[in-house]
């Protein structure tokens, strides 16, 4: 019975330590007063500003905002980088077909007149006539040759880093997958 009374002795013991106050009811404690020893500061948000319009006034200054002011721009940026080929462009007059992209152009036809052959090609639902050392497209494109299948062209463009190249481009025939 000693062995008995032993355990039960011991086991008593463990109930009541578990009665007692623990770790975690001390830690409950420290966590609720630290709530309450710390006041959230909220700052309060300054009430927008009234808007204030500005009129634009123009007067004698170009539109930043127009097609022509980011080309002149543009010139000017190329001029820098190589200025022999943007002065050689610049000395001749612009042709008509100079101010339409290439892409919007389509060569519909061929005529061969004494000793030459002359392109026939559509933009802006216009049919003009092109020979070769005419002017067309945005980069400068001459022109080659003019064949039964298209037009040969030779662009001056600028490529990623700002230098001006040659390529060649074909302008074909509507329906020529040549």
């Amino acid at each position: 019975m000693s062995k008995l009374s032993r355990a039960g002795g011991l086991l008593a013991c463990a109930f009541l330590a578990a009665c007692g106050p623990s770790r975690q009811d001390a830690l409950r404690q420290w966590m609720q007063e630290q709530r309450q020893a710390s006041v959230p500061s909220v700052k309060k948000i300054p009430p927008p500003q009234p808007f204030k319009h500005l009129p634009y006034e123009q007067g004698d200054r170009k539109d930043p905002f127009t097609k022509q002011y980011f080309v002149a721009l543009a010139n000017a940026e190329a001029e820098k980088s190589n200025p022999d080929l943007s002065l050689s462009q610049k000395s001749r007059q612009r042709q008509p077909l100079e101010s339409i992209p290439l892409e919007a152009m389509s060569f519909v036809g061929l005529l061969e007149k004494p000793g030459r052959s002359v392109g026939l090609v559509r933009a802006n639902g216009v049919v003009h006539q092109v020979v070769p050392g005419q002017y067309i497209g945005k980069n400068f494109g001459k022109v080659l040759r003019v064949e039964e299948s298209g037009i040969q062209l030779r662009e001056i463009a600028q490529d990623a880093g700002g230098k001006w190249m040659e390529r060649d481009t074909y302008l074909r025939i509507q329906g020529s997958s040549k």
